[in-house]
């Protein structure tokens, strides 16, 4: 999943560097619910890179969980353009270090090197898109903090819940404009 979000992030920009690309978050991270790890906390480090290379604005919206590198990714958006709907949730929590199994001490002490380092560029980065130093972040996600909209937004993870009512993009093209502008419709 991850080259195809990256894929879509550079070919969005391609297509209008002016316009605003809407990230949609409904993601448990690297883990699954129970906490088997199902992915590399590179992946999320990953996309963080493709939204800071892409030239357009990164538009964030959480729809349902981000917990992990996906919460990460939630306060990596556009600051003032980092949503959550009413009832979304996201959760900060360290890198999971996989099941390592019959492995030599050497090869579980170089894992956990990179974990450590993982850990570290999450702080890093979370210091930078929420404002608070790494030494809070460290303790606060020590174990899983979880938040509502309200508490992501103090905490700096997001800046504003959407309602029903609210607007966050802009008019929605026609099917007939879509094709017009496609270049499928002759004038």
């Amino acid at each position: 999943m991850t080259e195809l979000i990256i894929a879509e992030l550079l070919f969005l920009q391609h297509q209008d560097r002016a316009k605003p690309i809407y990230l949609y978050i409904n993601s448990t991270g690297t883990t699954r619910a129970d906490g088997e790890t199902v992915g590399f906390e590179t992946e999320g480090t990953a996309i963080y890179d493709a939204m800071s290379f892409v030239k357009n604005e990164i538009h964030t919206v959480g729809v349902g969980v981000a917990i992990g590198q996906a919460c990460m990714l939630l306060s990596a958006g556009e600051k003032g353009h980092r949503y959550m709907l009413e009832h979304a949730t996201a959760m900060m929590h360290q890198p999971r270090c996989p099941p390592t199994g019959a492995r030599q001490a050497i090869e579980v002490e170089i894992k956990w090197k990179e974990v450590l380092a993982q850990k570290n560029n999450m702080l890093e980065i979370m210091s930078r898109t929420t404002g608070h130093d790494a030494k809070k972040l460290e303790k606060d996600m020590s174990r899983p903090l979880y938040m509502q909209p309200k508490d992501a937004i103090s905490y700096g993870i997001a800046d504003g819940i959407i309602t029903p009512s609210a607007t966050i993009t802009g008019a929605v093209k026609s099917a007939e404009q879509w094709d017009k502008d496609a270049g499928l419709v002759r004038a």
